[in-house]
């Protein structure tokens, strides 16, 4: 018996399509179907009707139970021979966006390598719906990502606010709303941007095609449009142009603290950086692991670890304007 191939029977028998489920496990469905039958000539029963339509005979059933139990024993067992010894050897499979890994995982890693320099960690690149799907799968042991699904078996721990960050010059809000500029700096302060009192500033931002402009475009009035004066999906280069006083930059905070690492106190100096207000819609920023799988010391520690590294971030990322 191949685990490989339990995992995949686990996958069709929740999508009770051979097609999706594929999809889901990127194998060609000839592949899934091999896989399939082999195990129902191992066992010697059916696992699935095919006709009239594709689904779980009762032996199917039975073996979505047992299949499941033989998973969790070989996670138990995984988990119980790497905390044997300090020194074992294993892989951790992190998935995390590229952006977020570029701006938060050396912090973990400056944390977590020092007292496991025999874990090898992957870090496998995705959005957060695909590396749903690949925890759900087993390609990745944990993940950080936003809009985590509600899955019983998931736990998610909260780390941080994904909101989008207004970037601009205080010379460049002083030459726009040369009557106000400060009484609205003092309302930034308290409540957060609103890009309704901003309207007659250029803006450099995400293209129109990206979850975070959508979701800014989507807090608006019909009647109020920003004129972009540039649009990128690269995000460092947006938080370059609106510290060089070209526009007002509209980022992820992820974005904006990568740049604030890798950017002088000078070139900050005279940058104004706050979130926006209320009107726009806020996620949260989990990390998500299976709460059915007992976590070996080593995944508890790295858990630990990139909690302390977002303190980090929360403690830096106090959003300023040089008075």
């Amino acid at each position: 018996m191949n685990l490989k191939t339990i995992e995949y029977f686990l996958v069709t028998a929740e999508e009770e399509n051979v097609t999706k489920a594929a999809e889901r496990l990127y194998i060609s469905q000839q592949a899934l179907s091999a896989h399939i039958k082999r195990l129902e000539e191992e066992y010697g029963v059916a696992f699935f009707d095919r006709k009239p339509v594709f689904r779980l005979t009762e032996a199917g059933r039975r073996m979505v139970f047992y299949g499941k139990q033989l998973l969790k024993t070989e996670e138990e067992m995984k988990a119980d021979f790497s905390d044997i010894e300090i020194h074992s050897r294993a892989t951790l499979r992190v998935g995390i966006s590229r952006l977020r890994s570029g701006a938060f995982f050396p912090h973990i890693w400056e944390l977590y390598r020092t007292s496991h320099p025999n874990i090898s960690i992957e870090l496998v690149d995705g959005n957060s719906r695909e590396l749903s799907e690949y925890l759900s799968v087993g390609k990745v042991d944990l993940y950080i990502g936003i809009d985590t699904p509600v899955v019983p078996i998931w736990k998610a721990e909260y780390l941080y606010v994904e909101c989008c960050i207004c970037l601009f010059r205080r010379s460049l809000l002083q030459q726009y709303y040369p009557e106000k500029w400060r009484t609205m700096l003092q309302e930034m302060e308290k409540s957060g941007v609103s890009l309704q009192e901003m309207t007659r500033m250029p803006f450099i931002g995400m293209r129109d095609n990206n979850r975070l402009r959508k979701t800014v475009d989507k807090s608006l009035p019909r009647d109020i449009k920003l004129t972009y004066i540039l649009e990128s999906n690269q995000q460092d280069l947006i938080c370059r142009m609106a510290a060089d006083g070209y526009g007002v930059g509209l980022v992820s905070p992820a974005a904006f603290y990568r740049f604030t690492e890798e950017t002088t106190d000078r070139e900050l100096s005279d940058l104004c950086a706050y979130p926006l207000d209320d009107t726009v819609e806020k996620n949260r920023c989990e990390l998500v692991y299976r709460s059915d799988w007992r976590v070996p010391r080593y995944v508890q520690d790295f858990i630990e670890d990139t909690h302390k590294a977002f303190s980090i971030y929360e403690e830096k990322m106090h959003f300023h304007v040089d008075a």
